[in-house]
């Protein structure tokens, strides 16, 4: 089978993440994978980390040694391609590619040469004036969905990313 990895958000309780409100915090349980995706914790070509921000490359970097086990993972495996799947397209997702697009192109990941975005497993949420004005939140929390969406796949493809609706194999 091929490799596989999964990024789970995952927030020490009471540390912020500005501008995001808490989200994912441990003992949560919005830290587990789905129940769909729960397979991935016992698969023998899955590796999960814990990613305590919204971009997945910078969350792999052990603070203490400097080391990037996203980087290694790739590197381990001789990745010529990533595909990309995740929530939230224009926040997670999209940090996500143009920093490993970034990365590609500085031979950080010396075999990797496409990174695919497939929009059928990417979304976003939708978050209106009203229902951020109800919680508490300044007006730059509103978050238009099928716009943020749209803007976060513009934004990846425009950097040098792929956006797939179907992925050949």
């Amino acid at each position: 089978g091929w490799p596989v990895l999964a990024f789970l958000d995952t927030h020490e309780p009471g540390k912020p993440e500005p501008p995001y409100p808490p989200h994912c915090e441990k003992g949560s349980g919005e830290e587990k994978l789905v129940p769909e995706l729960e397979w991935l914790e016992t698969h023998p070509h899955a590796t999960l980390i814990q990613k305590d921000c919204i971009n997945g490359f910078i969350g792999s970097i052990d603070v203490d040694t400097g080391n990037n086990s996203l980087i290694s993972w790739i590197n381990q495996h001789k990745l010529e391609a990533l595909v990309v799947v995740g929530i939230c397209t224009d926040i997670c997702v999209m940090d996500f590619v143009v920093t490993m697009v970034s990365a590609r192109n500085h031979d950080m990941v010396p075999t990797l040469k496409d990174i695919a975005v497939y929009t059928e497993g990417c979304s976003t949420f939708d978050l209106s004036a009203e229902m951020a004005a109800q919680q508490g939140l300044p007006k730059t929390a509103i978050h238009p969905q099928k716009i943020a969406h749209h803007v976060g796949l513009y934004t990846m493809a425009e950097r040098g990313a792929f956006i797939a609706s179907t992925i050949l194999m």
